[in-house]
């Protein structure tokens, strides 16, 4: 009688092991579907970013924040750039960091990434 209850306590464990790793995929799926179209939205910003032939240190309003049209109207973007400190070369002092945030309610998407911008 005592093995067979050992049994059937080992495989509750393995089942609740099964379902727990279930349950963590599904919230995965889920936290996943919703940030990718964030992720989507700030590589747009970002194309936007170099299509501007402008300086890096001194972006023009538009392209520092603001929100999206239909159907991400909730969403909105922010653009940080900062020059590169530790610059050696002469031309390294034209490297930017560049970090584009998008936001949509509580989901935060943040895209961070290096441009070099010579000085017109």
């Amino acid at each position: 009688m005592l093995e067979a209850v050992v049994a059937l306590a080992i495989v509750a464990l393995v089942c609740v092991g099964v379902l727990a790793a279930y349950g963590a995929a599904l919230r995965a799926d889920v936290t996943a579907a919703d940030r990718l179209p964030l992720s989507a939205l700030a590589i747009e910003r970002l194309a936007r970013i170099d299509l501007d032939d402008g300086a890096l240190d001194r972006l023009p309003d538009s392209l520092v924040h603001g929100t999206f049209s239909a159907p991400y109207a909730t969403a909105t973007w922010t653009v940080a750039t900062a020059r590169v400190a530790t610059a050696r070369v002469a031309r390294a002092a034209d490297l930017f960091d560049v970090a584009v945030q998008v936001r949509d309610g509580n989901d935060v998407f943040t895209l961070r990434t290096r441009r070099y911008r010579a000085t017109p």
